[in-house]
C-alpha cells in the first residue's frame, strides 16, 4: 500500500503525451511548477541551487526509474483483486515490500548526497515541500474534476 500511495495513480501516468509517446506540455509546465516550488520554499542561494539541482535531477530520475519498473511489474486494480489467486497475491504483496525497500534505499542514498550540498533544515523542507508540491497537484486535478477539495483531519 505504501509503495503505491508513492507511485500515484498509474493511469494518470498514460495522459499528457506527445505523438511520439513522450511526455507533453503539461508535464513540462508542472515540472517548472514544481522547480519554482521547491526553490522557494527551501529559500535557495543561487549557489546552493548550483549544486543541489543536479543531484536533486539524478534522484528524481532513478525514482521516476523505479517507479516505471513497478508500474510495469504487474499493479493491479482494486477491481481486479478479487480475481487473485492466494499464490498471485502473495506474490505481489512481496513485490510490494520489495519495492518499497527499493524506494528507502534511493532515499537512503540520496540523503548523504543532499547532506553533502544542504543544510539539514533545508533537506527537511525539501522532504516537506514534495509533499505539499504533490498535495497541492492533487487537490487541483480534484478542482479540475469537479470534485471538492480533500477535507483536512
Amino acid at each position: 500500500m505504501m509503495a503505491m500511495a508513492m507511485l500515484g495513480n498509474p493511469a494518470n501516468a498514460q495522459q499528457n503525451k506527445d505523438k511520439d509517446g513522450q511526455p507533453g506540455g503539461n508535464r513540462e509546465k508542472m515540472e517548472a511548477q514544481r522547480v519554482a516550488f521547491i526553490t522557494q520554499q527551501l529559500n535557495l542561494t543561487p549557489e546552493e541551487a548550483k549544486v543541489f539541482w543536479p543531484v536533486y535531477n539524478e534522484y528524481d530520475a532513478k525514482r521516476q526509474a523505479l517507479k516505471k519498473s513497478f508500474r510495469e511489474s504487474g499493479y493491479m486494480h482494486k477491481e481486479d483483486l478479487d480475481k487473485l489467486t492466494q499464490k498471485e497475491a502473495e506474490q505481489i504483496l512481496d513485490n510490494q515490500i520489495i519495492e518499497a525497500q527499493k524506494f528507502l534505499d534511493l532515499r537512503k542514498e540520496y540523503h548523504g548526497k543532499f547532506k553533502a550540498v544542504l543544510p539539514a533544515v533545508k533537506i527537511l523542507k525539501l522532504y516537506d515541500s514534495e509533499r505539499e508540491f504533490q498535495k497541492m497537484l492533487m487537490e487541483k486535478m480534484h478542482n479540475s474534476h469537479g470534485r471538492p477539495p480533500a477535507q483536512k483531519k
